[in-house]
């Protein structure tokens, strides 16, 4: 396992929260639905999750505290935005329990937050002239159109029946070609490097699948289309992260 291994499952799990609700802030959660408040409490475990994992990797919790000390650091606007991005959530998942849904302002807020996230995640990354594999343009796309695929396959889940919307279509199919060419950027800075291409073309084609799977699920009625869509959207583009990652210890 890699060192980084827990700042993988920071970006990852958080990034894949962020993108759920950007695509819910497009295609709405159908209402009456029997558990309201289940996409937030689900987002809100993997930013628990994700949380830990950092402290974990920081090694002593109180290293958090120094960090916000210095605003123009990194991995504090990662802690402020995920914060806010956080508060978001748990005042969507109150809405949920208590009224059964939320207004359209506030998930439109929570998806603004949560993009904001992904981008100062990018950005730390960016900015680490240290790591000449990280230190590039293309690190930042790779991050935030990463989430948002990732997001996009993962709402599918809680809506299945999303693909057969065409706002949501469109964006899906988008988000997943967008994803497909960041990763693609970032795989041939990597291949410039000399490191394997092997799983940025995973990522590659993962978000590929996930769009052709997209399209071929808009007529509805078959949701193993939008579980595909899913798996192909997460596994490839996590596979990618993790080779990412894997760069600062080769």
């Amino acid at each position: 396992m890699i060192s980084e291994f827990p700042l993988f499952v920071f970006t990852t799990l958080g990034g894949i929260a962020a993108g759920a609700y950007v695509a819910r802030a497009i295609a709405p959660l159908r209402a009456g639905r029997k558990a309201p408040w289940l996409l937030a409490l689900v987002a809100l475990v993997m930013l628990g999750i994700g949380g830990v994992a950092l402290l974990l990797h920081l090694g002593h919790p109180e290293r958090v505290l120094n960090a916000f000390s210095n605003p123009g650091a990194g991995i504090t606007q990662e802690g402020v935005t995920t914060v806010l991005f956080g508060l978001a959530v748990v005042a969507d998942l109150v809405m949920c329990a208590t009224k059964k849904d939320s207004p359209r302002w506030l998930v439109a807020v929570a998806a603004v937050l949560g993009a904001a996230m992904t981008v100062t995640m990018g950005l730390a990354y960016f900015a680490l002239v240290g790591t000449p594999a990280w230190a590039n343009a293309a690190t930042v796309p790779f991050f935030v159109v990463g989430d948002l695929a990732m997001g996009a396959g993962f709402y599918l889940l809680f809506r299945a029946d999303a693909l057969a919307d065409k706002t949501f279509s469109v964006y899906n199919v988008a988000a997943q070609a967008l994803a497909a060419v960041s990763v693609g950027a970032v795989c041939a800075h990597f291949a410039g490097l000399g490191y394997s291409v092997a799983p940025f073309v995973v990522g590659i084609v993962g978000a590929a699948l996930a769009a052709v799977l997209g399209i071929a699920g808009r007529k509805g009625g078959n949701i193993a289309f939008a579980y595909l869509a899913c798996a192909c959207a997460l596994v490839g583009i996590a596979v990618a992260r993790y080779a990412f990652y894997a760069a600062s210890v080769i």
